[in-house]
């Protein structure tokens, strides 16, 4: 898994929570494995972008998951 600053959402500026499980068994399980990650708002709040969440999807990074730049805002 790989570390990340906090994650905010750019519709709303509430906090988001990225969750990231990785198959350790083979070839590959190194820094760049690829894991299944999800992310969504920590509370449920009335939000623009709500039917972009939860994000879900494999990628080696949080930002890498489709819909991410259009979701994940900067650290405000």
């Amino acid at each position: 898994m790989s570390a990340h600053l906090p994650l905010f959402c750019r519709g709303c500026a509430g906090q988001l929570y990225a969750v990231c499980t990785t198959d350790r068994g083979g070839r590959g399980g190194g820094r760049n494995a690829v894991g299944e990650w999800e992310v969504d708002h920590e509370m449920p709040v009335v939000c623009p972008l709500s039917s972009l969440l939860p994000l879900t999807g494999k990628a080696a990074s949080v930002h890498e998951l489709p819909g991410a730049q259009e979701v994940l805002g900067p650290a405000y």
